[in-house]
């Protein structure tokens, strides 16, 4: 019985943590890199002020994405991976609006096809790993089926319940931290073209060392969506 449901919810976020770490003792230090990246992409553009409407719209949308990121992560090492799948789904359109608003000013379009509508995730707006994330994602945010409603299940005595509390499951835990930072890896391919067009003098240099850092401690882990690198 759950008779205080906040206590009970840090309890099992404290549990979920140390399980994760215990699977994957590198974990903490992979999230970490990826917060430094975040945190450069904030530093060169606090003081930026006075854009045009497309390119605050953009920034806008990078921020959005920093933003969810982090509390991403939060939801993962605590498990709680209903929350983890929708806000992935809303990262997947946003990258894929970016791509939608570099295509119509490419063309000297105005933005106004685009106001209102949901964001195209066809059209090679966003990669095919994403593109293939998505379906399921907005199954798991539309409650349209009811086969992702196991990410809340457990085992019990007489079958299957539904938990209240978060519970790590060494798989579908780890599948959430592996899209994670599949869109990490998609959003830094984007900040890399924004920023040269963007930042006068920009090189990719700094960011490189900090990708390439965390690249390398990512191939430490069993983390298979670092296996593209070996």
């Amino acid at each position: 019985m759950v008779e205080n449901y906040t206590k009970e919810v840090l309890k099992a976020r404290e549990v979920s943590q140390k399980m994760i770490q215990s699977e994957y003792p590198n974990v903490l230090k992979i999230l970490k890199l990826m917060d430094e990246y975040f945190v450069s992409i904030i530093n060169r553009f606090q003081n930026v002020s006075g854009m045009g409407e497309v390119d605050n719209y953009k920034l806008a949308l990078i921020v959005s994405f920093i933003r969810t990121q982090l509390i991403i992560s939060e939801h993962i090492l605590y498990s709680e991976l209903i929350e983890v799948t929708v806000l992935e789904r809303k990262q997947i359109e946003l990258i894929a609006r970016l791509s939608e608003i570099d295509k119509k000013t490419k063309s000297k379009e105005t933005l106004h096809k685009l106001k209102g509508k949901t964001p195209n995730i066809g059209n090679g707006n966003v990669s095919d790993n994403l593109k293939n994330m998505y379906g399921m994602f907005s199954e798991i945010a539309h409650s349209s089926k009811t086969e992702p409603l196991a990410l809340l299940a457990e085992n019990i005595d007489e079958g299957i319940g539904y938990s209240v509390l978060p519970i790590y499951n060494s798989t579908n835990t780890i599948v959430a931290l592996g899209n994670h930072i599949q869109l990490f890896f998609d959003f830094v391919i984007y900040m890399f073209s924004f920023q040269e067009e963007f930042i006068p003098n920009y090189t990719n240099n700094d960011d490189m060392e900090m990708i390439n850092n965390l690249i390398e401690e990512g191939m430490l882990s069993k983390l298979s969506v670092f296996d593209r690198f070996k």
